[in-house]
């Protein structure tokens, strides 16, 4: 009697066992299965920035083609800040790890040439309405190979928390990304350190404080802050 007893509480007990392993398998697969949707989510919504910005860059070039500079001015401006909002959202993801590494790269790489289709045309702007802007294109790599990058990137976003949209700052990962035309550009502008701006077609190697950004920028300037800077 006691034998049976002994042998219906080990059946029951591996009953339980396999219940319970099965039930948190399936609670598994269920996660895992809203994981891979919530991943998918937001996957297809970043294209659809991506492709929306595409449209509104298309858009705004053709303003520029009209010579129609208050609408192209204003039109610019607020594509520019959509733009940052797309930075923040790939920032987002990348602290979430919500994407695999190969996705997010991918979507680095879409922001990057987003970026520099802007960059593009705001210099096409500043000659075609004779815009009182200035574009830096900021070339950094890592913090092991370019301890610097984050004193400089301080610096940069605090020059743009003040002059707003009269300072547009392009933020390129000059070694781990593989998109042919920030290499294309690094070859033109002779950037072999880092970090490494390009303020309006200049380039400055190395740490550069605000006071030397300030001092170029401000060269022709007329209605920046720029008193305690000009010659």
């Amino acid at each position: 009697m006691r034998r049976m007893t002994s042998t219906r509480r080990y059946i029951i007990t591996g009953i339980i066992t396999i219940m319970v392993f099965s039930l948190g398998l399936m609670l598994g697969m269920v996660m895992e299965s809203r994981r891979i949707s919530y991943v998918q989510k937001e996957r297809q919504e970043q294209k659809l920035d991506f492709a929306s910005l595409q449209l509104q860059y298309t858009f705004i070039d053709q303003l520029g083609a009209e010579g129609n500079c208050p609408a192209l001015l204003e039109t610019f401006d607020k594509n520019v800040r959509n733009l940052e909002t797309i930075r923040l959202k790939l920032e987002a993801y990348d602290q979430r790890a919500t994407v695999s590494r190969d996705d997010f790269e991918m979507l680095k790489r879409e922001y990057t040439q987003a970026q520099l289709q802007y960059w593009f045309l705001a210099k096409k702007i500043k000659v075609l309405c004779n815009a009182e802007l200035s574009t830096i294109l900021y070339f950094f790599s890592t913090k092991k190979e370019c301890p610097d990058c984050e004193n400089q990137a301080f610096v940069l976003t605090y020059l743009k928390e003040r002059f707003g949209d009269k300072l547009l700052n392009f933020a390129l990962d000059g070694r781990s990304l593989n998109e042919p035309i920030v290499n294309m550009l690094k070859d033109a502008y002779k950037v072999t350190v880092f970090p490494t701006l390009i303020i309006d077609n200049k380039r400055f190697e190395g740490f550069t404080s605000k006071e030397e950004i300030m001092r170029e920028v401000c060269v022709n300037s007329t209605v920046w802050d720029c008193v305690a800077y000009q010659g």
